[in-house]
């Protein structure tokens, strides 16, 4: 099991990285080969993206790997964050039932736990275990 982890440096370029789970962000720089360090280290997380300005040795920019790039690379997309287009990227899912979805977490505020799906005509176990995949609720 490993994260996956994009790093833009705006001089070098771009590069994908897995990484093990408890791995640090100053951990990652000291095996690409970077000679600087991250003065308040953190913990690497799954689908994060780190934008570094090399020129001035520092990580400017923290965020998440967006929608698309996480279905194509595998990573499974916040379901209390997916927009309808997110959601139909996900098979299965067409815009009717993405505006379903959209509708049902509106109605409840956010969703607990992905059966909650399964209240909606349509989708049952089967279907449910194909959309795990693609969809998780962060804690």
């Amino acid at each position: 099991n490993s994260n996956i982890l994009h790093i833009q440096d705006k001089h070098i370029g771009e590069e994908i990285f897995f990484t093990p789970p408890g791995m640090t962000a100053n951990q990652l720089l000291n095996i690409k080969g970077n000679d600087f360090r991250i003065k308040k280290d953190f913990l690497l997380e799954n689908g994060m993206k780190l934008i570094i300005d090399s020129s001035s040795k520092n990580v400017i920019s923290m965020s998440l790997i967006d929608n698309y790039h996480r279905y194509a690379l595998g990573v499974p997309v916040d379901l209390n964050l997916a927009t309808k287009d997110d959601l139909i990227m996900v098979p299965g899912i067409g815009e009717k039932t993405a505006e379903k979805i959209l509708a049902l977490r509106n109605k409840k505020g956010r969703f607990k736990n992905i059966e909650e799906l399964m209240e909606i005509k349509g989708i049952k176990e089967k279907k449910l275990a194909k959309f795990k995949k693609y969809l998780y609720l962060k804690k």
